[in-house]
């Protein structure tokens, strides 16, 4: 239903208004309290409903010149600050008994009359913890001197019953003057008594369309970083689709082969794997016996080496490579101190990356603080009628973001094409670094106009698979465990494995009993599949190019897969494990389900073991083992406190066990060695 000016009138029709500080807390927020009359009997009492059930989701939109006299930095942050959630207060009063009069002139009411003329009283409060009440003075006094004191809107929204659209519940038209003035004195209504049209139709444009403006919000949210993530497959599945020229290290004309190692070129030649010991051992004595084939020989132990034919090895560096290989294998020489030091610089790399993803939003806050003030100073002119214009247009525009991520992007793509394999794979973890701010980014962006989901566990989930299907495919293309292990850890909490940190405590589980099921059966079929995977490679079903790309996850599905599965059947296994409607089964219910669950344990071990020995995987057998003695130790934990029996002894028996598996993995390290390994 529209009003006169073609805007759709609010549920209630505010009659009063005051402004007070707010008292949450010390010298913080702007209270507003409105009173106005029901137009809408039926929604108000939904939304009176909704309260009480806490239900409500209630917004506050500034319509008009109200952040005129703001900087205009300011102004575009706080625009793209609205709307406003705030938590309402809204009570019915009793009506004023206006009738008492009326009744001389036009008779007796009906109740219906008097039910159109309830009242409500609504009360909510901006700005409770970080806008000080000196700040609200000066902005309300700024918005006098500099705006001449023009009118603007406060309209408090709510969602209609369908929740596809957004309605006005009560529209305040005000002047910082009359808040101003409220301030100081509760009794004086800050409500402006003028109408104006245009104001209200400015409303009902921001209003419309919810359903259509959340899926283009959601869509140019995510259309970016899923441009990263295409790009991470198209590497992986289609490279000669991938531009070669530079676009972020534009300066680097030279483009290096990443088949070969840049660090390895400038040492002696060795192998990598000791099979290549063994077969540069044969080439060897068949240059011996047969020096006319001396090219193909050394063209065929120059690419066991990492090299290509067209910088073959000499002569020379086979008869030095015995004395190069004793020493790496006594870990000294050259070729171990340079690696060694490579390793070094890698680490120190990785650190760099991460300080660097995560101190650059507050770096450039500080050095750009003086330097804005510097710049003020200068060009005052130019810093205030030029550059931040520019920028806020840049950013209102979607610019800065869309030169960000291509930043991202053009890392990602200039790691593949120009660099070697071994300082490729850190830049590609920069890409993947920066990828993250740059994703806060877009989120501050676009998501200010959508609603939270109703499950707050739904964006976590899809951030982790975003981040799991990007890192993925970069850890094939770039040879990284470490992105291998992200790939995993995030696929487990898109799945909801989650780790918490609390004061000087890790805490580690899931986060809901439906997440357990989940990823126990995900990890089942995992380590199923990398079983079967492992054995066709083994009978020659599949070739060494089937699994190459998979080699990378084998220890991280082994420790995140095998970890995961038996610690979901050990927790389910428990007698105080509890599930849904527990205690209002049987005791005869609750005695099955518990076989039940540890039936599915027994299996579960059985199996592993029985794997593990067939296959000859020794992590398998021996990761079975480990659960299996925990197992115990759990079953023998619920009968001493079932039985009563003193808890010290208890404490005593588990830390004598523990005790002696210490001492026992130090004698035996290749248990724990072959636990990361199926």
């Amino acid at each position: 239903m529209a009003s006169k000016n073609g805007t759709t009138p609010p549920l209630i029709r505010a009659t009063s208004a005051n402004a007070s500080f707010a008292k949450v807390r010390a010298g913080h927020g702007l209270s507003i309290e409105m009173t106005g009359t029901i137009q809408d009997w039926g929604e108000v009492e939904r939304l009176l409903s909704e309260i009480y059930q806490r239900k409500s989701n209630y917004k506050v939109m500034l319509v008009g010149p109200w952040n005129a006299s703001l900087p205009p930095a300011l102004r575009a942050f706080a625009e793209a600050l609205l709307p406003l959630k705030i938590r309402l207060s809204m009570r019915k009063v009793k009506g004023e008994k206006e009738g008492k009069k009326e009744k001389d002139k036009e008779g007796e009411k009906d109740k219906e009359g008097e039910k159109d003329k309830a009242k409500v009283k609504l009360s909510f409060i901006i700005g409770a913890r970080k806008l000080s009440h000196g700040r609200i003075e000066s902005l309300l006094e700024d918005s006098i001197k500099k705006c001449d004191n023009q009118p603007f809107l406060m309209e408090v929204t709510c969602d209609g019953k369908d929740g596809n659209h957004t309605l006005p519940l009560i529209q305040l038209l005000t002047k910082a003057s009359l808040i101003k003035k409220s301030l100081h004195n509760t009794s004086l209504s800050c409500l402006e008594p003028i109408p104006a049209p245009h104001l209200l139709k400015v409303a009902e444009k921001k209003r419309a369309g919810k359903a259509l403006k959340a899926v283009f919000h959601t869509l140019r949210w995510w259309m970016l970083p899923l441009l990263l993530t295409s790009l991470s497959w198209t590497l992986l599945l289609a490279p000669e689709y991938v531009p070669t020229a530079p676009i972020v290290f534009h300066w680097r004309e030279d483009v290096a082969d990443r088949s070969t190692s840049k660090i390895m070129r400038a040492l002696p030649p060795v192998p990598a794997l000791l099979h290549e010991a063994f077969s540069l051992g044969s080439l060897f004595e068949q240059l011996k016996m047969n020096p006319s084939n001396k090219e193909a020989l050394l063209c065929e132990a120059s690419s066991l080496v990492g090299r290509s034919c067209d910088d073959p090895l000499s002569l020379e560096d086979l008869y030095l490579m015995q004395d190069h290989l004793q020493d790496l294998a006594l870990r000294r020489g050259i070729v171990t101190r340079v690696t060694g030091f490579f390793t070094f610089v890698n680490m120190c790399w990785l650190g760099s990356i991460l300080g660097i993803a995560v101190s650059i939003g507050p770096s450039i806050y500080h050095v750009l603080k003086p330097l804005r003030k510097l710049m003020e100073r200068l060009l005052r002119w130019f810093v205030r009628d030029v550059l931040v214009p520019f920028v806020i247009r840049m950013h209102n525009w979607g610019v800065i973001e869309f030169a960000v991520w291509l930043v991202v992007c053009g890392l990602m793509v200039d790691a593949e094409s120009l660099f070697a394999m071994e300082t490729g794979r850190f830049i590609a973890m920069t890409s993947l670094a920066l990828s993250i701010p740059c994703f806060s980014y877009s989120t501050f962006i676009w998501t200010r106009q959508l609603d939270p989901p109703k499950n707050a566990k739904t964006l976590p989930r899809l951030i982790f698979i975003w981040m799991f299907l990007t890192s993925s495919p970069c850890a094939i293309v770039f040879d990284s465990e470490l992105l291998a292990s992200v790939a995993v850890i995030t696929f487990y909490a898109a799945l909801g494995f989650s780790v918490c940190f609390f004061g000087m405590g890790v805490a580690v589980g899931f986060d809901g009993k439906g997440s357990m099921s989940r990823v126990s059966f995900t990890s089942a079929l995992l380590l199923l599949s990398h079983l079967v995977i492992r054995e066709s490679f083994k009978f020659g079903i599949l070739g060494d190019g089937d699994v190459d790309n998979l080699r990378i996850f084998e220890g991280p599905v082994a420790t995140m897969g095998s970890l995961t599965m038996y610690l979901t059947l050990l927790i389910m296994s428990s007698r105080f494990y509890y599930y849904k409607n527990k205690y209002r089964d049987s005791e005869q219910v609750r005695r099955r389900h518990y076989v039940r669950r540890n039936l599915i344990m027994g299996v579960a071990l059985l199996l592993g073991m029985l794997c593990g020995a067939v296959t000859g995987s020794n992590g398998t057998y021996n990761t079975a083992i480990t659960f299996l003695v925990l197992f115990a130790g759990e079953k023998y934990a619920e009968f001493h406190i079932e039985s009563k029996f003193n808890g010290w002894l208890l404490v005593l028996m588990a830390s004598s066990i523990l005790y002696y598996m210490a001492f026992w993995l130090h004698d035996n390290p290749e248990f724990l060695v072959s636990l990361f390994k199926i």
